[in-house]
């Protein structure tokens, strides 16, 4: 945002729906100067006083901010959460060396591109037996987090793509 003298950083909360038919559609959005607890708990309770109170939710994809999660905690706790993949390859690409790159996450696409959760079990452990060797940061980097990484897996064939990332906001 341009000042008066200067440029200030802002974030923007932003929270978007998908619909049965799979359509996007942005729910709000709050210009912020962080991603606290605070600040995404007040943007949370503001979208539940407006009337949604999650009861035909089935899912919430985020990326991996604590103050999000935490904020989620206390106003939609009951929700089943997704992780977002390309956050989370990110997070991995940044923990491998240059030339294992492209081959270490095509092996983890293939746990997303998974038909459904037993097979991308199975490509986890595949992958992980692969590179925990060489990379153990970057393996426990997804290991960690594995059950909310395949929660869309439990979702229609047709929304998969549209719910496993958060990318459409940013």
């Amino acid at each position: 945002m341009k000042g008066a003298g200067k440029v200030h950083k802002r974030q923007v909360l932003c929270a978007y729906g998908i619909t049965l038919f799979g359509k996007r559609e942005i729910i709000g959005f709050r210009q912020g100067t962080d991603e606290s607890e605070a600040k995404w708990e007040a943007f949370l309770r503001d979208l539940y006083s407006r009337g949604l109170e999650g009861k035909n939710w089935e899912l919430i994809t985020t990326d991996g901010c604590p103050g999000l999660h935490k904020a989620l905690d206390t106003v939609y706790p009951y929700i089943a959460r997704q992780r977002c993949w390309v956050h989370k390859l990110r997070n991995i690409a940044n923990k491998l060396r240059a030339k294992d790159r492209q081959e270490c996450l095509a092996g983890a696409r293939l746990i997303y591109l998974a038909e459904h959760r037993k097979e991308a079990v199975k490509a986890y452990k595949n992958w992980e037996s692969k590179w925990k060797p060489v990379y153990p940061e970057a393996v426990n980097c997804l290991g960690r987090d594995l059950d909310d990484m395949l929660s869309f897996l439990d979702r229609p064939v047709a929304h998969r793509a549209k719910v496993r990332t958060t990318n459409a906001i940013e």
